[in-house]
């Protein structure tokens, strides 16, 4: 361990100098502040033992010229002083003193501080090595967050989808880097799209996991094996699944066993794409908004069993028809349970109001301004849930 001594007296230099290196320091000497100074921005030395009272730079402005350096590691000092005054003692611990040694200083005395002072050098090193490490694993973390969500971006539609006339858009924003939120529109075939919002419980790596596994599974293979259809014997050898019996499949697939705890809520339906004509199951999500063509606004379903919870639970189906001018909205509960600088909830009503104001908007005007109040409403942009909405309408093909 490195330890600078200044002090203008040669027979105190000589004095530390022998006194320093009997305890198997590695001692440096200098004769003035300045000189020390010096010493000090090119050794980086682990202690400083300084006379208080020195002519040109003393020791209380060496004090302070050492905490405001930016040295590349915390240097502790420790000041050579006559005073006695506790006013002084305060005075030259606000400068940046860490300990104090009176004079004339007796060797044991001496020898006491400094090993008290090595101590805390060591708990200080050992610290800033575990913050290090500490700094390097939440880098690994952050970068395989960081890649997480861009594969689980990667599932969400990428462009705003058009078929026959019904145009998809969307707001999507995590509260984390993942989310437990996650939406599609699937082509079953060419006359049907199955599309679905979901919500899984809780936050972070937990529910994206689950979030993306259910993408997995709603997702069609090349044979499309799955949930949303089942094989037949006669052409075109398969049939559409019922959006409740996809959902029961879910339901059984992912019931909680007593060490899991995790469940989801979900919007599923299908859409016939040339009459606009679907049907949908609700499990446990916020009941979809269906809005006419003159802007007024009416909730579909009232619940469901949440995905997972409990066996054998049976789900309803609620018919639509998006006609020409209309719109449907699937959402999460992020968006309704938002709460307010006064901890008021945003509200089914107050997305209701907005959706009906802004019925002559585009989607894409229409999402922004949802974003603008929600992020308006809570007072900051960083939402504390995840915010999705998922929304279909059908206009006038050109």
């Amino acid at each position: 361990m490195r330890i600078l001594y200044i002090d203008d007296k040669p027979d105190i230099r000589n004095l530390l100098q022998r006194y320093l290196t009997s305890w198997g320091y590695e001692a440096v000497g200098a004769a003035d502040g300045e000189e020390g100074w010096q010493l000090i921005q090119s050794l980086c030395p682990d202690i400083v033992v300084t006379d208080w009272m020195m002519p040109g730079l003393d020791g209380l402005e060496l004090c302070r010229r050492i905490r405001t350096a930016g040295l590349p590691r915390y240097v502790y000092v420790i000041l050579l002083t006559a005073r006695n005054v506790k006013e002084d003692l305060v005075v030259g611990m606000e400068a940046g003193a860490d300990d104090f040694i009176g004079k004339p200083f007796e060797k044991l005395e001496l020898k006491a501080r400094l090993n008290a002072a090595a101590r805390i050098i060591s708990l200080e090193r050992a610290l800033e090595e575990k913050n290090r490490k500490l700094e390097d694993a939440y880098d690994v973390i952050k970068d395989d967050l960081e890649a997480a969500a861009r594969i689980q971006n990667s599932l969400i539609p990428q462009k705003v989808e058009i078929f026959s006339g019904i145009t998809f858009d969307w707001l999507f924003c995590p509260s984390l880097f993942v989310a437990g939120d996650i939406f599609n529109i699937i082509s079953i075939d060419e006359k049907t799209l199955a599309f679905y919002l979901l919500d899984v419980s809780g936050h972070g790596i937990p529910a994206a996991l689950l979030s993306t596994t259910l993408s997995r599974v709603l997702t069609p293979t090349p044979n499309f094996a799955g949930p949303m259809r089942h094989p037949l014997v006669a052409p075109p050898f398969y049939g559409i699944t019922a959006p409740r019996n996809v959902v029961a499949e879910l339901n059984e697939r992912f019931m909680n066993d007593n060490v899991q705890t995790q469940y989801f809520t979900i919007v599923y339906g299908i859409i016939d794409i040339q009459s606009a004509s679907g049907t949908l199951t609700q499990a446990g999500h916020p009941s979809p908004i269906h809005q006419s063509a003159d802007g007024s606004v009416r909730l579909i379903g009232d619940g469901g069993f949440p995905v997972g919870m409990i066996p054998e639970a049976e789900y309803e189906e609620h018919s639509f028809t998006i006609n020409v001018g209309e719109r449907l909205f699937l959402y999460s509960d992020g968006i309704t349970e938002c709460r307010g600088t006064d901890g008021v909830m945003f509200g089914t009503d107050r997305l209701l109001k907005i959706i009906r104001d802004g019925y002559r908007l585009s989607l894409r005007e229409l999402m922004a301004r949802i974003e603008r109040e929600l992020a308006e409403f809570q007072g900051s942009s960083q939402f504390e849930d995840d915010i999705s909405l998922l929304v279909m309408e059908r206009r006038e093909e050109v």
